[in-house]
């Protein structure tokens, strides 16, 4: 039968074109789709063609791709390889080839390699073949069965379509094509059809299944569909002589479990089971994507700083970038590295400056009066000896670098980056939120002489009113309401540029993890199929780009801190603007969210770090909400990125077609009165009133309310909660006050107190 990785290799496959987005997710390759009007269930498979469309992408973008995707199967593996508990898994043991794809092991297949170039081939998705599937045919009078290997196996066999209806005589069979398929989290799917997979202990090698009855070997069949639970179907022989029924045949094995367990998949056969499933359902196809903030080449070598093999220039940004500084290493400490590195001649010079100065100064010691000319020699041979020292800092490629001064509690939670994994790790999104602040926030003006970002407090001719007095009354206007609001910085990013990319698929969960029948499994991270290149077999990145307009906003540290302070967190801190960023404090504090938000407490500790990130994510709906209310957009339209150090967050147009300008055409036409929206009570108030209020697992957050569509959330639509903003009972994530009531941070800042 066709399966997942098959296609028609006799001719070409016919293609499909739908919106680059769409087909580099609902219509990536390996799921199945039907066309208008519901007929004809098709899968979708590579394009022959894909490496003629080549996304226009920069090699620093190409980096960023590969780097988050490195990131990314590292991550699933770590997750799915050690999903069991230790007695488990050394009973259980899993094999690697069921938690990623082969292509992404070592040649041991005990651990991911890192990503290689020249195995994946970028792709700008503007086709995308599909083949019929699954070829799987049931009448709806008599229950006959037939299938068909591919549509060539199709074309070659369709005669046998016109068989005569065993239940009317003088009609032909009714056709229709079954929905159901048999799914497996190792990312394989099998058509409905007799038979299993299995293992032969005594040829050592996998079973093919038997499409054939074990009474009277017809290859004839009827598919009793007659109940309205999938899982109670059964085949039975069309022989009427015969009308044998195996209650067995209807459960399927998984192939890619069968080969990896081998001899052991007899005592281990649940691990296999495939489950029948609509096509139709999510379930059956999954697709894996990435999304990033895309800065180009001219943020490339601050960007290279993420690379893993760089940790002690990522350590140096961070301390910087937090006001921790740096310090030179002990005189100790320089002469080791000086003569590791083949600079043993320097340190000698050093020595003997240095045993020059202290032989002066010792003839100075035994002096009464020292004459000038000493003096001004031992004044040189110091100089001399701090130049020295300099020099082995300075210059475009010094010899010795400064240490940083990072707490060690923040060097070990560094260390452990991966733990947050990428799009919640604070410390890569420092370094992006740093990025963005050279090549928007605080960039010169660009192409036709527009600011690459305009405060809403500084005004540009394109959004100012012509009028130089309104102007000044609606900048002042925004100021007042930005301080009511706790917002330091708010205004419009014009060209906000994202790439989004595709990679590979799951089935029956998009997660690393799940639990079927009591154990742990882990679910595979499948590569979308090979397409035949010039340079031979590649898997495709589907790549999207797009620069649409954004909204930034920064809160006011001094108002977060006063607001965490008076919600007396566990983890309280004592900080003053002197003594650097607030973000130094909260990400010393930071709690691992872990793949898919699996590391968030609930009812844990109260936490100073994950009350910013609500609060930073809670706002960030909240202005969704009102761009979805007043430009015209539609709230699916939209996306967010979070920077939790930096307490900031941008709201940007999450779309590939032309950006019409409703984000400037926004402020231009409400302006204050959008501002003025934000605050009123109404937009805080959950339209499904005290039912929102009393849910006990998610206080203050429902689809009536703050929840967005889950494809424009980051966090899954997690870690939200109005109270928050308005007051209200304590987010579930925090333990400590739970059942009571929280001071809202709109509340606080009005307050004044």
């Amino acid at each position: 039968m066709l399966k997942n990785s098959d296609s028609d290799n006799t001719r070409s496959a016919p293609t499909m074109s739908r919106s680059r987005g769409q087909l580099a997710g609902a219509y990536a390759p390996g799921a199945f789709f039907t066309f208008e009007g519901g007929l004809g269930a098709c899968i979708s498979i590579p394009d022959r063609e894909t490496e003629h469309f080549k996304p226009r992408i920069s090699c620093a973008t190409q980096n960023q791709i590969l780097l988050r995707l490195n990131e990314a199967v590292s991550t699933w593996f770590r997750r799915a390889i050690n999903c069991r508990t230790a007695a488990d898994a050394a009973k259980y043991p899993i094999p690697p080839e069921l938690c990623v794809d082969r292509t992404l092991l070592n040649d041991q297949h005990n651990s991911v390699r890192p990503i290689d170039r020249g195995r994946f081939i970028f792709v700008d998705p503007v086709k995308m073949g599909y083949a019929p599937a699954p070829l799987t045919f049931v009448c709806n009078a008599c229950g006959r069965y037939r299938g068909f290997n591919s549509g060539t196996d199709f074309e070659r066999k369709k005669a046998q379509m016109n068989s005569k209806c065993l239940a009317a005589s003088e009609r032909k069979c009714q056709w229709r094509q079954l929905d159901v398929i048999f799914v497996h989290w190792s990312g394989s799917w099998e058509p409905v059809a007799p038979g299993k997979y299995n293992w032969n202990n005594d040829k050592k090698e996998m079973m093919e299944p038997i499409r054939r009855c074990a009474h009277c070997h017809s290859e004839e069949f009827l598919l009793d569909t007659s109940s309205p639970s999938i899982g109670n179907w059964f085949f039975k022989c069309a022989n009427p002589k015969c009308g044998h029924v195996d209650p067995n045949d209807w459960y399927k094995n998984d192939p890619e479990t069968v080969r990896a367990l081998r001899e052991n998949f007899g005592a281990r056969v649940t691990e296999g089971r495939m489950e029948p499933i609509s096509y139709r359902a999510s379930a059956a196809h999954y697709t894996l994507a990435e999304q990033f903030v895309d800065f180009g080449e001219r943020c490339e070598d601050l960007l290279e700083i993420l690379d893993p093999s760089q940790r002690a220039q990522f350590e140096s940004f961070i301390a910087e970038h937090f006001g921790f500084g740096k310090t030179r290493p002990s005189v100790e400490e320089m002469e080791k590295q000086l003569k590791e590195r083949g600079y043993g001649e320097k340190w000698a010079k050093y020595l003997e400056s240095k045993d020059s100065l202290a032989g002066y100064k010792a003839q100075i010691a035994k002096m009464g009066e020292v004459p000038s000319m000493i003096q001004v020699l031992v004044r040189d041979l110091e100089k001399k000896l701090q130049e020295q020292i300099e020099g082995w800092f300075e210059g475009d490629n010094p010899i010795l670098r400064p240490i940083t001064a990072l707490p060690v509690a923040l060097s070990a939670l560094i260390a452990q980056r991966d733990r947050f994994t990428t799009r919640y790790d604070p410390f890569r999104l420092a370094v992006e939120h740093e990025a963005m602040r050279r090549t928007r926030l605080t960039a010169a003006r660009g192409d036709g002489n527009r600011l690459p970002f305009v405060r809403f407090t500084e005004l540009d001719y394109d959004l100012a009113p012509k009028e130089e007095e309104e102007k000044v009354v609606q900048q002042n206007r925004a100021r007042e309401l930005f301080g009511r609001m706790g917002v330091a910085t708010m205004g419009l990013i014009r060209e906000f540029d994202l790439c989004r990319f595709s990679y590979g698929f799951t089935r029956v969960k998009a997660q690393p993890v799940i639990e079927k029948r009591q154990r742990m499994m882990p679910v595979k991270l499948n590569l979308f199929p090979t397409i035949q290149t010039e340079d031979g077999s590649k898997h495709p990145i589907y790549v999207i780009k797009q620069a649409n307009e954004a909204v930034y906003v920064q809160l006011d540290e001094k108002q977060v801190y006063r607001w965490l302070q008076a919600l007396k967190t566990s983890d309280a801190f004592d900080w003053a603007s002197h003594d650097g960023p607030l973000g130094a404090k909260l990400v010393e504090c930071a709690i691992p969210f872990g793949p898919f938000l699996s590391g968030v407490p609930r009812r844990g500790a109260s936490s100073s770090y994950l009350y910013a990130y609500t609060l930073l994510h809670t706002f960030s709906h909240h202005i969704m909400k009102a761009i979805a209310e007043h430009s015209g957009l539609d709230l699916g339209s939209l996306g967010e990125y979070l920077f939790p150090a930096d307490l900031a967050f941008v709201v940007y147009r999450n779309g590939t077609t032309m950006d019409l300008g409703n984000l400037s055409a926004l402020w231009r036409n409400e302006n204050t009165q959008f501002l003025h929206y934000l605050l009123h009570q109404k937009t805080l108030t959950c339209n499904s009133g005290s039912l929102c209020d009393s849910n006990v697992q998610n206080p203050g957050a429902c689809p009536d309310c703050i929840l967005v569509p889950e494809t424009s959330c980051i966090a899954m639509n997690q870690l939200l909660s109005r109270s928050v903003l308005r007051g209200g009972a304590a987010p579930r994530e925090d333990g400590d006050h739970e059942g009571q009531r929280i001071r809202g941070f709109f509340e606080f800042v009005n307050a004044g107190d």
